[in-house]
């Protein structure tokens, strides 16, 4: 036991329940290896490509699910962003084969028969837990030991009706989407802003899903994606695509299942220099988040969308004006960010409204797959997105203004001065 006033211990912050759980999960897992090769895959080789090259921990990327049986499926190949299509391929002894059309060859990745079928279900099933486990770890170490002291000490952070993105995590019913939505102000909001707003200690369950950018996701290979991006529940994606691409389908299937994404709907970063400069107080937003939306309509409950505006987190990592993909580095300390969590938005009307309509189009174009996109999703998403865009804009105004654009006048990074960026 911990002596009265002593430091927290790691086995007493994270309870010993939560080893018996991961003991469960494994075994679980063990099973669902041993039975893999009686029924089609769940767990299979994911291809993935990034800047043209294919990653060589095939056993590592196996960890991340690919979509099912008939289900679209794409692979980024090269550097113009363009989405090479898979299908499923004629089945040979009960065995689901995949192929992959890489420049002028194709290759089949089929998945191991018989024992060594059982023995790659297994590696697989181990080596997501220990992924789980070890992102688990690392949430705890990161949030506890960096993220949380750098805001709530060498910064303030002031969070406005709090309680209401704390309910919405720990007492929504079960299977309820969380989808929040926020501005985004700089590189360091995903991680950093979480911290602040997520309450501790974090379970990895509480955890919300996020989208990063391949560029980022991929910098130094597959293996460290998969033990950081991923293991810290992130997930690639590809601006230079559209939201049909699988990276986002994967992601708004974890929504459609119950669990927590966070997505910035500007799909950019929008400094207030910026902002002022166009006279907004958003960023335009774009339609993913109707489509996260739109994708949640078979859910057990109507998506739960959570909106908050946050402001001074330009202040920590400013941009440059003149180049607005360079940002000021070091991250800046003393700095005061306000939160303001807004009231949860209604969207169930807008999906029984195009709920009609959105199955006649997919009769109509024979769509059976549930994620292509037709005129009558596009109508729902435009309507999403104006709703979410109000009660982000309403939160923008309830902000103090003044304080954080207009009393004070803006200091450039590198011109001196800490001010506005």
């Amino acid at each position: 036991m911990r002596p009265p006033g002593g430091p927290l211990l790691l086995r007493e912050a994270i309870p010993p329940c939560t080893m018996l759980v991961k003991a469960s999960l494994a075994s679980l897992l063990l099973l669902q290896g041993v039975s893999s090769f009686l029924s089609p895959p769940v767990l299979s080789p994911a291809v993935h490509q990034c800047a043209g090259k294919a990653p060589k921990h095939a056993a590592l990327l196996a960890l991340r699910p690919l979509s099912g049986v008939g289900e679209p499926l794409a692979a980024r190949q090269g550097h113009r962003g363009t989405c090479v299509s898979m299908s499923s391929a004629s089945q040979a002894g009960g065995q689901r084969k995949r192929r992959v059309r890489k420049g002028n060859t194709a290759t089949v990745n089929r998945r191991p028969e018989g024992v060594a079928g059982v023995l790659y279900g297994v590696a697989v099933a181990v080596l997501k837990l220990v992924r789980d486990v070890w992102g688990q770890f690392m949430v705890f170490l990161f949030d506890t030991f960096i993220n949380r002291p750098f805001l709530n000490i060498l910064n303030r952070v002031e969070i406005s009706d709090h309680k209401r993105l704390t309910d919405a995590i720990s007492k929504r019913p079960r299977g309820t989407p969380l989808i929040t939505v926020s501005n985004h102000q700089s590189s360091l909001d995903e991680p950093l802003l979480f911290s602040a707003v997520i309450p501790w200690p974090i379970r990895q369950w509480q955890l919300r899903w996020s989208l990063c950018n391949d560029n980022m996701f991929y910098v130094l290979g597959p293996v460290f994606a998969q033990l950081f991006f991923h293991a810290a529940r992130g997930l690639p994606i590809w601006r230079s695509q559209s939201i049909n691409q699988p990276s986002f389908k994967e992601f708004c299937d974890k929504a459609r299942d119950g669990g927590w994404c966070h997505i910035f709907p500007e799909g950019r970063l929008w400094q207030p220099w910026k902002l002022r400069k166009e006279g907004r107080l958003l960023g335009n937003l774009r339609p993913g988040v109707g489509k996260l939306v739109g994708h949640c309509e078979t859910s057990k409950h109507p998506p739960l969308v959570v909106p908050f505006y946050h402001t001074g987190m330009h202040r920590i990592l400013p941009q440059f004006p003149a180049n607005p993909k360079k940002q000021a580095l070091p991250p800046k300390t003393g700095n005061k960010i306000r939160v303001r969590v807004g009231e949860p938005i209604d969207v169930s009307d807008l999906i029984e409204k195009h709920r009609g309509g959105r199955e006649e189009a997919r009769k109509e174009l024979g769509v059976t797959d549930g994620w292509t996109t037709t005129e009558a999703d596009e109508a729902l998403y435009a309507e999403v997105t104006e709703r979410v865009e109000a009660a982000l804009v309403a939160l923008a105004k309830q902000v103090d203004q003044d304080a954080e654009w207009q009393t004070h006048p803006s200091v450039l990074p590198g011109a001196g001065g800490g001010g506005d960026a």
